[in-house]
């Protein structure tokens, strides 16, 4: 959401106009104000090109993105036993679709290159990449993306650079 917010926008609107949903949600913890900016800024200024709000593209398409701060957890909605699953009966009684940010900012890639390049990334029984926070006493801290199937191994010690201490770690 820091770097490339344009492209999980961009994926909401594609998935908005494929099931045929006027509005989006981003649930965002407002502990994020950075990605919470960018991504405000990304979505004014989609709406000021047309790529958000009322006749995308003049195709009578409506779509429009609204944030949703929280605080404290990583997950959102309200519990309730399933089903119906929110697909059926969700968000203010509707069929609604959820995703997380990784999963939209694959949209646009894998509409550009193919499901056969998507489907090539990773392993036989898991396809694609997964993004790791990379954090505590290790070398190099940040983001990283890396194909399904990289060891926790790989991802601590050939990315990350290993422990500062020069230790060894414990969990892998």
């Amino acid at each position: 959401l820091e770097g490339d917010p344009h492209s999980v926008l961009e994926a909401m609107a594609i998935a908005g106009y494929a099931i045929g949903a006027t509005q989006g949600y981003i649930y965002i913890r407002a502990e994020y104000p950075i990605a919470v900016e960018r991504l405000q800024i990304a979505i004014d200024q989609a709406r000021e090109l047309g790529l958000l709000g009322k006749n995308i593209f003049d195709s009578g398409f409506d779509f429009d993105i609204e944030l949703r701060l929280g605080s404290g957890a990583f997950v959102c909605g309200e519990p309730r036993p399933r089903p119906p699953y929110p697909a059926v009966k969700g968000l203010y009684g509707k069929p609604t679709i959820l995703n997380n940010v990784e999963t939209y900012a694959n949209i646009a890639q894998i509409i550009l290159h193919g499901a056969e390049w998507f489907q090539s990334i990773g392993t036989e029984r898991s396809k694609g990449t997964k993004v790791f926070a990379l954090g505590g006493k290790i070398k190099h801290t940040g983001l990283v993306e890396v194909p399904m199937g990289t060891t926790l191994r790989e991802i601590v010690e050939e990315i990350g650079g290993g422990g500062c201490g020069g230790g060894q770690f414990k969990v892998l």
